[in-house]
């Protein structure tokens, strides 16, 4: 079974091999880096219950993390439109699509898929204002 940190390290892995070429595959961290240099993905445990203990009959664990994604200014018309991408549910750049190319996460978990976007708009990150967006991603080991 995986703990925390595994899920955590498969998932910023799975986002870096998936989109490979792009600029954020490169700027994606399991923990908070000293400095953002936008575009940034940070995949980081989710605020309330990050880990369920034994929520399946044969004592699986679930897991919730939350990708952050830190772009540039809001006004910065050509960085909302990266987002879009990193947002979609298909293509090179879509986070949603690195991690259905392998919901296993490299064998880390059973199963691991973006539930949702949140959070969409200006976001806060030590004491910065960026614009971007949250996905929320389950997973269960």
């Amino acid at each position: 079974m995986a703990n925390l940190k595994d899920v955590v390290d498969a998932s910023v892995a799975q986002i870096v091999t998936g989109m490979v070429g792009t600029t954020i595959a490169g700027r994606t961290f399991g923990y908070a880096p000293d400095s953002i240099n936008p575009p940034t993905a940070i995949v980081l445990p989710s605020q309330g219950s990050p880990v369920t203990f034994g929520v399946t009959m044969d004592g699986k664990d679930a897991f919730n993390l939350t990708i952050k994604l830190l772009m540039g200014a809001a006004d910065e018309r050509t960085g909302q439109q990266e987002l879009m991408g990193y947002l979609a549910r298909s293509g090179a750049a879509s986070v949603f699509a690195a991690f259905a190319a392998d919901p296993t996460l490299g064998g880390v978990v059973s199963y691991a898929i973006v539930t949702q976007v949140s959070n969409y708009g200006d976001v806060e990150w030590a004491g910065q204002i960026f614009f971007g967006a949250d996905l929320d991603v389950e997973a269960y080991s």
